[in-house]
């Protein structure tokens, strides 16, 4: 019979709902204990999942749970990653790993220290639409990779986004969510070095377009990583469609996922369509692996610290107007 796992959560917010049931599906964990400083979402928490309050996150940290999950922003990251680190708890955190490089080095020292299992909360590396794009750019057919590029357009009415600026909420403020590029297109930016490599360069353009909102709402890029250049169009306004595209080209063809549906069109061919792998775990359930193999998960602080540097350098670009280093 296979191992069951206890996990708290700490940060209780929309986000949480995902752990809470990516742990369940697994089969082998159940998050049973939870902490946030917002009483009433904690106790929504507790209404919803049965999990247990805690008075506060040491206390859930000090508990017997095997797991800890970080679901809270990117700027309240370091302080629980190394508690949990020091009381040798495997730990899963939310994206961003954290908004500066200095405390993301340092949560890494405290995870090597401690020997934990430690996952950022990448989605794509656990997709199976995206897990198929990167086999297949491994599989020889695209014969190299020349670039990757992603279009992601999730439109938010403007008046939400001028209520958050109102409310002086984190997400409108540069200092305490990182901007639009490492808030929000983290996932994507962790795809791209995924399928390009190590980031050399980046030149990025944050702009403005919702009124009202003071923070970037549109942002692109042009990455040069050790395999390949990179394209980044991420727009998070009213004023677009909804769409996701993503795509590696070679010189033996392109690979696109759009639509949910993966195609690769052959150079002087005809576009056929490729299957979905159906044998990807699930990111709770390969952590859950790593934990009893006693190794990492693919989305782990390395990958982590590599795509905030990323981020760091689009957000020092878009303000200098230059191509700056990674």
């Amino acid at each position: 019979m296979a191992r069951q796992y206890s996990a708290g959560i700490i940060g209780t917010g929309g986000i949480c709902e995902s752990h809470f049931e990516g742990l369940k599906n697994t089969g082998r964990a159940e998050i049973v204990c939870a902490y946030d400083e917002n009483v009433e979402s904690l106790k929504a928490a507790q209404a919803r999942w049965g999990a247990r309050p805690m008075a506060s996150a040491e206390a859930l940290i000090r508990s017997d749970v095997d797991i800890v999950v970080i679901a809270t922003p990117g700027f309240a990251h370091r302080e629980y990653v190394e508690a949990a680190a020091a009381a040798g708890k495997h730990t899963i955190c939310e994206k961003p790993v954290a908004l500066k490089l200095d405390d993301a080095v340092a949560m890494q020292a405290a995870v090597d220290k401690a020997g934990i299992t430690f996952q950022v909360s990448f989605n794509h590396r656990n997709d199976p639409a995206f897990v198929t794009l990167k086999r297949f750019q491994d599989g020889g057919r695209l014969k190299g990779t020349v670039s990757a590029w992603a279009r992601l357009y999730a439109p938010i009415d403007s008046a939400r986004w001028r209520r958050i600026q109102q409310t002086g909420h984190w997400r409108a403020s540069m200092d305490l969510s990182g901007g639009r590029i490492n808030e929000f297109c983290s996932h994507t930016v962790n795809w791209l070095l995924w399928v390009l490599g190590a980031p050399k360069t980046v030149y990025g353009r944050a702009l403005h377009v919702t009124e009202g909102f003071e923070l970037d709402d549109a942002d692109y890029a042009l990455l040069v990583c050790e395999n390949g250049t990179g394209l980044l169009d991420v727009s998070r306004h009213a004023g677009v469609p909804a769409d996701a595209h993503f795509g590696i080209m070679g010189h033996g063809g392109s690979i696109v996922l759009k639509d949910g549906r993966v195609t690769f069109t052959p150079m002087d061919e005809e576009t056929e369509p490729v299957p979905i792998a159906g044998d990807v775990p699930s990111k709770h359930a390969e952590f859950l692996d790593c934990i009893e193999a006693g190794t990492q998960p693919r989305a782990g602080m390395e990958s982590a610290i590599e795509t905030l540097r990323l981020c760091l350098a689009f957000n020092r670009s878009a303000q200098s107007g230059r191509v700056e280093k990674v």
